[in-house]
């Protein structure tokens, strides 16, 4: 089959990492892609807003699945267009992918399948949220109804915090000027994000990870796009799994299709396990990155059968196989991130040493005029490891990373804690 990947971070390396290894892959494009990705990939410049000529290109070079790694091709109906060219795809409608993109519809599920998730309230007026957080005892969760790019949530500790980001949304600088806000109850337990392969009627457990939100050690600083994982979960047992799938994924699946939305694609819950039960955080409806890295690195079957298997809504017969290695994900990222950083710095290690005892993942990079390897975005590369026990993973990916010489990264020093 003929794949083509969308996307140029270390989720979309990763993904088509893991499709060379399938026996039904014929040829496999990645646009942008990366460095890492085009010394797997072939390339090609595409405007991936004009959904005609991804059409076009897809008829010409006889594509037979594509892949969005982001969100934000979902939110844009990218899946809608290539389905209606006739181009199996691995995600979610533009309707059904409002489980991610909307908030408040998400809330408004959860509240049809009598789905636990944290009280909530939701204000479209500025003074009248500001109003309402001048009553309450903090902390409280702050979410943006639509997508901020990661910057869209805040646990607020307290008032002051929660009026710095209103203002933030207020004036534009996170989501836009018109953008709704939820205010909820800030749960109490421990997270773990369960990850699901749907196809509309079924849903088939796909891996867990935990992850490590904030970009400073002993989770301090700013929120980010994740600065590491471990897999699995902490969390993750059988026990848990068919709760989740009893409380939430299939109340959600079937809420959806009441409504019309047939879910299919990846359905990646964050969770909180709370002394009430498990509660729903939020939805994402793509791999998460850096997640996916981890997850991918354990998992054994084949990603074009499972995708075809999706589309076709026959993954009842299909048993999805992980291994029972444990995984540790490390991003270096350029200093300054999440904020404004630099880039076109060189990276060098020995990357294309033979049986390395890590996968290295390129996200942020590219290759200068002179071929140099350099940095080219805010998250630059993934550090993968894979032991039975988590520790040992610790030590073969921490002790890869201090061989890798650039003086623009940073990392933390305490994913798998």
């Amino acid at each position: 089959m003929n794949v083509l990947v969308l996307g140029s971070g270390g989720r979309e390396h990763s993904i088509c990492l893991h499709l060379r290894k399938s026996k039904k892959l014929k040829n496999l494009w990645c646009v942008p892609g990366n460095a890492g990705t085009k010394k797997i990939a072939k390339h090609i410049e595409l405007n991936l807003t004009n959904h005609q000529e991804v059409i076009n290109f897809c008829k010409k070079s006889k594509i037979n699945i594509v892949v969005p790694g982001s969100e934000e091709y979902l939110e844009k109906g990218i899946s809608d267009n290539l389905r209606l060219s006739g181009v199996m795809v691995f995600g979610p409608s533009q309707a059904s992918a409002k489980l991610e993109t909307s908030k408040l519809f998400t809330k408004k599920i959860c509240d049809k399948a009598n789905i636990k998730s944290a009280k909530w309230k939701l204000f479209d007026n500025y003074k009248n949220a500001l109003l309402s957080l001048n009553k309450v005892k903090f902390p409280k969760v702050i979410k943006l109804d639509g997508l901020a790019a990661g910057k869209g949530v805040i646990v607020a500790k307290d008032f002051e915090e929660a009026k710095k980001f209103l203002n933030n949304v207020k004036n534009g600088n996170i989501g836009n000027k018109k953008s709704k806000v939820i205010i909820e109850e800030k749960l109490i337990g421990e997270e773990a994000s369960f990850f699901f392969i749907v196809d509309g009627k079924n849903a088939k457990f796909m891996g867990s990870a935990k992850d490590y939100k904030r970009v400073g050690d002993k989770n301090t600083g700013l929120n980010t796009g994740g600065m590491g994982c471990i897999s699995p979960s902490p969390l993750e047992n059988k026990k848990n799994i068919n709760l989740v799938l009893k409380k939430i994924i299939n109340p959600t699946l079937n809420a959806m299709n009441e409504i019309g939305y047939t879910f299919k694609g990846v359905l990646y819950a964050g969770l909180m396990f709370t002394k009430k039960g498990v509660f729903l955080i939020e939805y994402n409806v793509r791999l998460g990155d850096p997640e996916c890295q981890s997850i991918l690195s354990r998992l054994e079957s084949d990603l074009i059968q499972i995708i075809t298997m999706t589309e076709k809504q026959k993954l009842s017969t299909l048993n999805i196989k992980l291994s029972k290695k444990k995984s540790i994900c490390i991003v270096l990222a350029s200093k300054g991130y999440p904020k404004k950083y630099k880039v076109g710095y060189k990276i060098k290690g020995n990357f294309e040493q033979k049986n390395l005892p890590v996968n290295i993942v390129h996200a942020g990079t590219t290759l200068d005029l002179n071929k140099n390897l350099v940095t080219n975005g805010g998250r630059v590369l993934n550090v993968i490891a894979n032991s039975k026990e988590i520790e040992n993973a610790k030590e073969l990916a921490y002790s890869f990373i201090k061989k890798i010489q650039c003086s623009s990264l940073f990392y933390r020093r305490d994913i798998g804690e």
